[in-house]
């Protein structure tokens, strides 16, 4: 008999539950500099490092093996060891002084990226598809370089200095950077092109790209674990961004994901959200990694606020995710004293909830389904600050997120959709027969799917469709589109027609009483062309149809056009609004509703029972409401807060919850039962709370 929907426990990954506790609060503390620099680690201080640290509440840090130029910290018989060291072995200084103080050290090793490698072996380069290879014209400014993993003598003489490193002082880790093959992503050197063309694929076919980087990747992976596993058994092995595809074949030589995502660069609001959920899906802890910086990585003189530190602390953290804040030593290594004061301002704020983070799972409900090219592929062409996630995928997210949904990004065929009740299907997702099928299968067992659809995508990549009464699709040959939403789902704007501006199908549909159509297609009297124009824009609507352009079933639910990325480019407020409708008609009884607004995001993580403590939920309320400062092409900044009060959630958790109570004071918070629910009243939030669910023991 096939499990509803609405009869599915919480998802919680037993492997997270399972893992073993890590690091909450990591400095990630770069140190590259080039040449130019005539002297460097010379302000280094042991005891003055450590008090730094201590008091800033920091378990952790990254500190310095090899740079991005090249240059090593330590006296490496390899080398080149950065010429203003002065024979000064710094790298082992950092971490005897760690290791002494109870801090866990990882020592970074910048791996494809490398300057002198770069110039001293012309043969290691990768090459672009323009036949250039990722060196600086001799007028330009140096930035990075690209070597490429199928050069066999590159990669052993990686694992040499990998091997250096662990003999001479033994880390709580080796935290490799750039170990994917190019920025790129696809190679042209003269290795590549042979292997693809000896296996019959086009080294132009970018899928035949992604699985050939991929597999080296895999192959430097594996191999630097079986080292590090063979020198120092215990030793964990981090490799820089992973949340890209193809995660559940690398995932067996990780211990944990750092998810390098500075809100205020170029990743945005919209990266961090997505990955970390990607992550979790497949077992593997996460951490999130901000930065100090204002701008992005090396913003020397760049210091957030401490209320931004404390809000993108906390927004990790909701996700049950541990937290690295990157910063950069200037070339004497001595720490800025004003960086570490704001860095502890928002790690003493996570250290008072230490007893509620640790050993805490975020949880799951839904699943945001990825397939194709969309989380993390460069070569998209949509790049709205998200490092070229998918538009579908970081709207999808953005919606789920917007509306207390706690999901999971799950990629096609690495998960049972089945320990989900919801799967959403956003645009951009390559619908092949298997993903499909995988789909199909998952409503066909009971479980509640929403489907955002580009226009021209078939019956048969859509099978579901079928289920609503839809017996023909076609895209409209009209962008913008429009949209009018039935009275009976609640149209409250006076038959407004509102542009879908990314066009929209021509859904023929039967109404048989399976599904109702929500809202109908408008179009316009002629497309905007050089032959047919009017006024500054688009066309006005001229005709209303009775095509649906959403259809909502018992549990499918489907948009005839592209909601999500939509919302997420246009930032349209009705796409928001009839996301949320349609969520409220297939899922209502879903893990947290809340009265209060959007910005504030609510995110829940669990607790395993244990001899110190019961089962527990925490509900993390994270207020994005601030007075913000709105840069040119830039984020938004969040200094001054405005606190919310008073906000009532309701909450669907499994058994009997005995105490509720905050996680910083101790104190009991309001709450009362509503039927199977329980509906906790907030205590005041200025930036993040904490409010922890007691089962009854």
């Amino acid at each position: 008999m096939n499990i509803t929907a609405t009869e599915r426990p919480i998802w919680i990954h037993p492997d997270l539950q399972r893992s073993a506790p890590r690091p909450r609060r990591k400095v990630h503390l770069d140190f590259h500099n080039s040449q130019h620099e005539p002297r460097v680690g010379f302000g280094f201080d042991a005891d003055e490092f450590i008090a730094t640290l201590k008091a800033s509440s920091i378990d952790s840090i990254v500190v310095f093996a090899k740079d991005m130029h090249g240059y090593f910290y330590y006296p490496s018989e390899h080398g080149p060891v950065h010429p203003g060291l002065e024979g000064r072995d710094l790298m082992g200084e950092q971490v005897a002084a760690c290791r002494a103080a109870g801090i866990k050290v990882y020592t970074y090793y910048c791996v494809t990226w490398d300057n002198y490698l770069a110039e001293h072996h012309p043969e290691w380069l990768c090459f672009t598809r323009e036949r250039e290879t990722y060196l600086p014209a001799f007028d330009d400014t140096p930035r990075w370089t690209a070597l490429c993993l199928s050069n066999e003598d590159y990669v052993q003489l990686m694992l040499d200095h990998t091997r250096e490193i662990l003999e001479r002082c033994t880390p709580d880790g080796v935290w490799y950077d750039m170990p994917m093959p190019n920025p790129q992503v696809e190679c042209f050197c003269h290795n590549c092109l042979e292997a693809l063309r000896s296996q019959g694929k086009d080294p132009l076919d970018i899928r035949a790209q992604r699985e050939r980087m991929q597999a080296l990747l895999v192959d430097w992976m594996r191999r630097s674990k079986e080292l590090i596993d063979e020198i120092a058994p215990g030793v964990e092995l981090e490799q820089n961004n992973q949340t890209r595809l193809g995660l559940a074949e690398r995932a067996p030589y990780l211990y944990n994901v750092d998810i390098e995502a500075l809100p205020s660069g170029e990743w945005g609001w919209g990266y961090f959200p997505v990955n970390a959920r990607y992550v979790r899906s497949l077992g593997l802890p996460a951490t999130g990694m901000t930065g100090r910086f204002m701008l992005t990585w090396a913003d020397f003189g760049g210091l957030k606020s401490t209320n931004e530190l404390v809000l993108e602390t906390a927004w990790i953290a909701a996700t049950g995710s541990a937290v690295v804040i990157g910063d950069q030593a200037p070339p004497s290594a001595r720490l800025d004293r004003a960086v570490y004061r704001h860095i502890g301002e928002a790690y003493r704020r996570l250290e008072q909830i230490d007893d509620v983070l640790e050993g805490a799972v975020g949880v799951a409900e839904a699943a945001l389904y990825v397939s194709g090219l969309q989380l993390a592929d460069y070569a998209r062409t949509e790049r709205h600050g998200t490092h070229a996630i998918s538009d579908g995928a970081s709207g999808a997210g953005k919606l789920l997120v917007e509306y207390g949904v706690q999901y999971d990004v799950v990629e096609a065929g690495t998960a049972d959709l089945s320990r989900y009740r919801l799967v959403v299907v956003a645009e951009g997702d390559e619908l092949t027969p298997a993903a499909t099928a995988e789909l199909q299968a998952f409503v066909d067992g009971g479980g509640i799917l929403i489907h955002s659809a580009l226009p021209g995508t078939t019956l048969e990549e859509a099978p579901w469709l079928r289920d609503l009464g839809v017996t023909a699709a076609e895209p409209s040959p009209f962008t913008p589109a429009y949209l009018r939403i039935s009275p009976e789902f609640g149209d409250d704007h006076d038959a407004f027609e509102f542009a879908l501006y990314d066009g929209a199908d021509r859904w023929t549909w039967t109404a048989d009483g399976s599904a109702r159509a929500a809202a109908v297609l408008g179009e316009p009297l002629f497309q905007r062309s050089p032959e047919h124009y009017t006024s500054h824009h688009q066309s006005p609507v001229a005709t209303i149809t009775d095509l649906p352009t959403i259809l909502v079933g018992e549990r499918v639910a489907a948009f005839a056009f592209p909601i999500a990325s939509g919302y997420y480019v246009h930032a349209y407020w009705i796409y928001a609004e009839l996301f949320r409708r349609v969520l409220d008609a297939v899922y209502p009884d879903r893990i947290v509703r809340s009265g209060g607004p959007r910005s504030l995001e609510l995110g829940v993580t669990h607790q395993a029972a244990s001899p110190a403590h019961p089962e527990r939920w925490m509900l993390h309320a994270v207020n994005f409401a601030g007075v913000t400062r709105r840069g040119r092409d830039h984020t938004d900044y969040y200094n001054e807060v405005v606190p919310q009060s008073g906000v009532e959630v309701s909450l669907g958790l499994p058994g009997t919850i005995a105490r509720v109570y905050d996680a910083r004071t101790g104190e009991d918070v309001a709450a009362h039962a509503d039927g199977d629910r329980i509906v906790v009243t907030l205590p005041r939030v200025e930036i993040h709370e904490v409010v922890v669910l007691e089962a009854a023991s």
